[in-house]
């Protein structure tokens, strides 16, 4: 039987599917030189990250940490020219509707104000064309350590995107990466009953009114849907989850981050140690955030051996490093590390259909 070679150039859309229609351009059983052949360019998904940071006594090294290594985090997102939106959230954002006192803690922050800070950058939701950038991050996440020490992270996250003051940041068509910054563990259960009245704090992981990790997995699966088919979201922790990390920061409540952990792996996220090289953590976190996002499906089967990625007339080689992998589950094409193509960039994925299109 003859070999068929399809020419598959990709584009990113908001559902991630890449359309063929029957034309002029179909598969058919003509010679190799009538081959199926698409051009366009590379255009990044947008992705809009939430920073979750702990507000809680313990934090303030850690967010220091973050702004002072925020530079490499952001690097590899101007590279690309990626449409990101960024906020920040806190750890106690969930208390919102426990009492009119903590009506305004789910709203993203621009700054903080309490006993010892009062600092706004005006600047609510962060874009790849924010002035000072930078800086507009240094205010907006270093939220102090007046918190709340019952860190509810998960609980936190989903008040936050629920809350209709927040519009403004979330995009449907959008990657939504979460990045939680703690050196405690989530405890959210459920107590909202009579607000503040119903109100208990608890540390047990084998409370009955703990939430499950699948209820977050669950809510945020169905909050990200309108992205279209697939996963359209990541959690990920920078948090405590080694012994030496936890000798080295121990004293003051912190904890093993089980829970983050089990979230972040169901997420397909990133887990950093709060002891690592920022400099280095946070170039690793922005990759598989990218990494994720670029995530494309393809509109054939392909023989697997016979995939040949370019981009920009060069072949990208197959490797999860600085190359390009086939995921089978969902017959897509993602790009990694160095090889995540820039805005324009033209992106052509080659191969012999598994199968002939009628």
């Amino acid at each position: 039987m003859k070999s068929f070679l399809a020419s598959l150039s990709v584009v990113t859309a908001a559902t991630l599917i890449v359309g063929c229609g029957k034309s002029a351009d179909s598969f058919s059983l003509l010679a190799d030189a009538s081959s199926y052949k698409q051009n366009s360019v590379y255009t990044p998904r947008k992705v809009d990250i939430l920073w979750v940071v702990d507000n809680s006594g313990s934090m303030a090294s850690s967010q220091k940490n973050l702004t002072d290594h925020f530079q490499s985090f952001i690097e590899k997102f101007v590279q690309t020219n990626s449409d990101f939106h960024m906020a920040v959230t806190t750890t106690d954002a969930f208390l919102t509707p426990y009492d009119s006192l903590y009506a305004d803690y789910s709203k993203i922050r621009d700054g903080v104000t309490n006993q010892d800070l009062n600092n706004h950058s005006g600047v609510f939701v962060m874009k790849k064309d924010t002035p000072n950038l930078n800086n507009v991050f240094l205010t907006n996440i270093t939220q102090g350590i007046r918190g709340a020490g019952d860190e509810r992270a998960f609980s936190s996250i989903e008040a936050t995107l629920k809350d209709t003051r927040n519009a403004g940041f979330r995009r449907a068509d959008a990657f939504l990466a979460v990045i939680i910054v703690s050196d405690e563990d989530d405890f959210s259960h459920n107590d909202l009953t009579t607000g503040l009245a119903g109100y208990y704090f608890t540390e047990n992981y084998s409370d009955p009114n703990m939430f499950s990790i699948q209820r977050y997995m669950d809510f945020l699966t169905n909050f990200t849907s309108a992205a279209g088919s697939g996963t359209n979201f990541s959690v990920n922790a920078i948090t405590i989850f080694d012994q030496a990390c936890f000798d080295q920061l121990k004293g003051n409540g912190q904890k093993f981050s089980q829970r983050y952990g089990q979230l972040v792996t169901a997420s397909s996220g990133k887990l950093i140690s709060l002891c690592s090289d920022f400099s280095t953590s946070l170039q690793d976190l922005s990759r598989s955030i990218l990494e994720l996002s670029s995530e494309f499906s393809l509109a054939r089967l392909p023989i697997e051996s016979t995939i040949v990625v370019t981009v920009n007339g060069v072949v990208v080689p197959q490797g999860a490093t600085n190359g390009w992998t086939y995921k089978s589950a969902s017959n897509s094409i993602v790009f990694h590390g160095s090889a995540i193509p820039q805005a324009g960039a033209d992106v052509r994925i080659n191969f012999d259909p598994a199968g002939v299109k009628n």
